[in-house]
């Protein structure tokens, strides 16, 4: 039995314009939940301002990242269908990491859910590793591998990685 693919919305536009009327939030906007407080947000974490409107003056106790955010990670430089060179993702995940950090109560922990592509060297995790020793606020809690199971669970899947981070 074959599964049809489903095609990326980033290069489908005919797809794009057929889901955008259902999507709630169009970028820069945030919902409240009224009932529980929470807040949802179309926006760019590398954005201050973008932050400030989700965030305002509070703190955060937990932050739970799942990047890279709908991009493919190699190592070129061309940005076809979301592909990003290694060195601009690194550049980028140091944005969104310092804008986290500093939305974070003292006592509060960071995860991070990661991509390592065993064919391009485990690649972002070790630079990404590498990049998040700037952080010196930040003490690593624990280092968590988990096999991806997406598909049939082959050998050839990349795995995920979660860091536990925290404040103290």
């Amino acid at each position: 039995m074959s599964k049809e693919q489903i095609p990326r919305i980033d290069s489908n536009e005919e797809l794009r314009n057929l889901l955008l009327p259902y999507c709630r939030l169009k970028y820069g906007e945030v919902w409240n939940d009224s009932v529980s407080g929470h807040k949802v947000g179309c926006l760019d974490a590398t954005n201050d301002k973008d932050i400030l409107k989700l965030m305002g003056n509070n703190k955060a106790i937990l932050s739970i990242q799942d990047p890279p955010y709908n991009v493919v990670v190699g190592n070129n430089n061309t940005n076809n269908l979301g592909k990003i060179s290694l060195g601009k993702y690194i550049e980028w995940s140091k944005q969104w990491v310092q804008n986290t950090v500093k939305k974070l109560k003292a006592d509060a922990h960071l995860y991070i859910w990661l991509g390592a592509d065993q064919n391009e060297g485990f690649q972002p995790l070790p630079d990404f590793i590498i990049m998040m020793r700037d952080f010196k606020g930040l003490k690593t809690k624990s280092f968590i591998t988990m096999r991806n199971q997406r598909g049939y669970g082959t050998q050839k899947n990349w795995m995920a990685v979660r860091q536990e981070q925290s404040r103290v």
